[in-house]
């Protein structure tokens, strides 16, 4: 494995009518905590978006853990994760179905999945039930 994690080569992603990244280069060491921090529009979940491979950059390259994103894209969700805000997404699933869809993507086999699935929310919903009996504000 590479000792670089993130390694952006001047990527530039452009839409209809806005350059979203432009010219981005950058090398994040393994080992390292890092965040992009900046306003709204600043680019930031777009780069986000292309290091995963959910998006093609317009121009540049760029390898997270030495997967290239244009082309093992898979490799690179394989081995990383990351949580993207869509407004509303999750709010329109019910726990169950977050659960599942958090299992699929870690390929818990479905009867695993099932079971655990059924464990946590027994759990959590007996937990929520003795809180509220006992009037605490969780």
């Amino acid at each position: 494995m590479t000792e670089t994690a993130i390694c952006i080569d001047n990527i530039t992603r452009d839409f209809e009518m806005v350059r979203a990244v432009n010219g981005l280069s950058l090398e994040v060491p393994l080992g390292i905590i890092f965040g992009f921090l900046g306003p709204n529009g600043a680019g930031k979940t777009t780069t986000i978006n292309l290091l995963l491979g959910l998006l093609e950059p317009t121009s540049g390259r760029a390898e997270v853990l030495g997967f290239d994103t244009r082309t093992q894209a898979n490799e690179v969700r394989t081995h990383s994760g990351a949580l993207l805000e869509h407004p509303g997404l999750y709010e329109q699933l019910s726990a169950e179905d977050n659960l599942e869809f958090y299992g699929r993507i870690w390929h818990m086999p479905m009867n695993e999945r099932r079971d655990r699935i059924k464990e946590l929310l027994t759990h959590i919903g007996v937990y929520f039930l003795v809180m509220y009996f006992l009037g605490s504000d969780l």
